[in-house]
Protein backbone atom coordinates (compact mmCIF):
# COMPACT_ATOMS: atom_id res chain seq x y z
CA UNK A 1 0.00 0.00 0.00
CA UNK A 2 1.21 3.20 -0.39
CA UNK A 3 2.58 5.36 2.13
CA UNK A 4 0.29 7.95 0.90
CA UNK A 5 -2.90 6.18 1.00
CA UNK A 6 -1.89 4.68 4.23
CA UNK A 7 -1.28 8.34 5.90
CA UNK A 8 -4.70 9.23 4.17
CA UNK A 9 -6.01 6.40 6.19
CA UNK A 10 -5.09 7.36 9.28
CA UNK A 11 -5.53 10.93 8.88
CA UNK A 12 -9.25 10.03 8.84
CA UNK A 13 -9.40 7.50 11.35
CA UNK A 14 -8.29 10.18 13.09
CA UNK A 15 -10.73 12.95 12.27
CA UNK A 16 -13.20 10.63 12.79
CA UNK A 17 -11.87 10.14 16.60
CA UNK A 18 -11.70 13.71 16.90
CA UNK A 19 -15.37 14.14 16.18
CA UNK A 20 -16.80 11.47 18.37
CA UNK A 21 -14.36 12.98 21.25
CA UNK A 22 -16.28 16.05 21.07
CA UNK A 23 -19.20 14.43 20.92
CA UNK A 24 -18.50 12.70 24.46
CA UNK A 25 -17.15 15.97 25.55
CA UNK A 26 -20.69 17.66 24.73
CA UNK A 27 -22.11 14.75 26.50
CA UNK A 28 -20.15 14.61 29.74
CA UNK A 29 -20.64 18.47 30.24
CA UNK A 30 -24.08 18.41 29.81
CA UNK A 31 -24.26 16.36 32.44
CA UNK A 32 -21.12 16.74 34.54
CA UNK A 33 -20.78 21.06 33.89
CA UNK A 34 -18.28 22.32 32.04
CA UNK A 35 -14.38 21.00 32.38
CA UNK A 36 -11.09 22.32 30.90
CA UNK A 37 -9.31 20.54 28.31
CA UNK A 38 -6.53 19.21 30.97
CA UNK A 39 -9.69 17.60 33.18
CA UNK A 40 -11.79 16.33 29.94
CA UNK A 41 -8.05 14.52 29.21
CA UNK A 42 -8.20 12.58 32.33
CA UNK A 43 -11.89 11.51 32.05
CA UNK A 44 -10.94 10.45 28.63
CA UNK A 45 -7.79 8.72 29.63
CA UNK A 46 -9.33 7.58 33.07
CA UNK A 47 -13.20 6.72 32.79
CA UNK A 48 -14.65 3.34 32.08
CA UNK A 49 -17.58 5.86 29.95
CA UNK A 50 -14.90 6.50 27.39
CA UNK A 51 -13.42 2.79 26.98
CA UNK A 52 -15.69 2.01 23.99
CA UNK A 53 -13.64 4.51 22.12
CA UNK A 54 -10.45 2.15 22.84
CA UNK A 55 -11.03 0.01 19.25
CA UNK A 56 -10.78 3.14 17.34
CA UNK A 57 -8.17 4.54 19.06
CA UNK A 58 -6.07 1.03 18.86
CA UNK A 59 -6.48 1.02 14.99
CA UNK A 60 -4.86 4.75 14.71
CA UNK A 61 -1.64 3.28 17.29
CA UNK A 62 -1.61 0.81 14.64
CA UNK A 63 -1.32 3.28 11.68
CA UNK A 64 1.21 5.61 13.72
CA UNK A 65 3.25 2.30 14.61
CA UNK A 66 3.14 1.25 10.68
CA UNK A 67 3.55 4.50 8.74
CA UNK A 68 6.76 5.11 11.81
CA UNK A 69 8.11 1.48 10.85
CA UNK A 70 7.79 1.32 14.49
CA UNK A 71 5.10 -1.60 14.50
CA UNK A 72 5.47 -5.79 14.31
CA UNK A 73 7.39 -6.54 11.79
CA UNK A 74 4.22 -8.78 10.55
CA UNK A 75 1.68 -6.18 10.68
CA UNK A 76 0.61 -4.38 7.33
CA UNK A 77 -1.83 -1.61 6.98
CA UNK A 78 -4.41 -3.54 5.08
CA UNK A 79 -5.45 -5.90 8.02
CA UNK A 80 -5.41 -2.35 9.90
CA UNK A 81 -7.50 -1.00 7.20
CA UNK A 82 -10.05 -4.32 7.62
CA UNK A 83 -10.82 -4.10 10.85
CA UNK A 84 -11.49 -0.37 10.59
CA UNK A 85 -13.75 -1.31 7.86
CA UNK A 86 -15.63 -3.99 10.18
CA UNK A 87 -15.69 -1.77 13.14
CA UNK A 88 -17.38 1.19 10.79
CA UNK A 89 -19.70 -1.42 9.82
CA UNK A 90 -22.73 0.51 10.79
CA UNK A 91 -24.05 -2.61 12.42
CA UNK A 92 -27.74 -1.67 14.00
CA UNK A 93 -27.90 -5.18 15.86
CA UNK A 94 -24.84 -4.89 17.49
CA UNK A 95 -24.34 -5.57 21.33
CA UNK A 96 -20.40 -4.10 20.85
CA UNK A 97 -20.04 -0.90 23.22
CA UNK A 98 -18.05 0.58 20.40
CA UNK A 99 -21.47 0.59 17.83
CA UNK A 100 -24.14 0.92 20.15
CA UNK A 101 -22.40 4.39 21.21
CA UNK A 102 -21.57 4.82 17.98
CA UNK A 103 -24.52 5.00 16.32
CA UNK A 104 -26.53 6.93 19.05
CA UNK A 105 -23.76 9.26 17.43
CA UNK A 106 -24.48 8.99 14.22
CA UNK A 107 -28.06 8.77 14.18
CA UNK A 108 -27.61 12.37 15.63
CA UNK A 109 -24.79 14.35 14.08
CA UNK A 110 -24.65 15.02 10.93
CA UNK A 111 -20.40 15.68 11.10
CA UNK A 112 -20.29 12.49 12.17
CA UNK A 113 -21.51 11.17 8.96
CA UNK A 114 -19.43 13.44 6.99
CA UNK A 115 -16.14 11.67 9.36
CA UNK A 116 -17.67 8.13 8.44
CA UNK A 117 -18.11 9.09 4.85
CA UNK A 118 -14.49 10.44 4.43
CA UNK A 119 -12.97 7.12 6.56
CA UNK A 120 -14.61 5.32 4.31
CA UNK A 121 -13.61 6.97 1.09
CA UNK A 122 -9.82 6.45 2.59
CA UNK A 123 -10.88 3.01 3.48
CA UNK A 124 -11.64 2.15 -0.18
CA UNK A 125 -8.65 4.14 -1.60
CA UNK A 126 -6.76 1.31 0.45
CA UNK A 127 -8.96 -1.66 -1.00
CA UNK A 128 -10.47 -3.15 1.27
CA UNK A 129 -13.74 -4.85 1.23
CA UNK A 130 -16.90 -4.70 2.65
CA UNK A 131 -17.36 -7.54 5.02
CA UNK A 132 -19.74 -10.20 3.97
CA UNK A 133 -23.30 -9.39 5.11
Amino acid sequence: MAFDTCRHLRTSLLDLHRTLVTLERRDYEKRNGPLGAGDFLQVMAYSDDMRWLDPLSRLIVMLDEALDGKGDADLTPLPVAQRARELLALDRDSTLPFMVRYMAHFDSCPDLVEAHARALSALKAVGTTAPAA
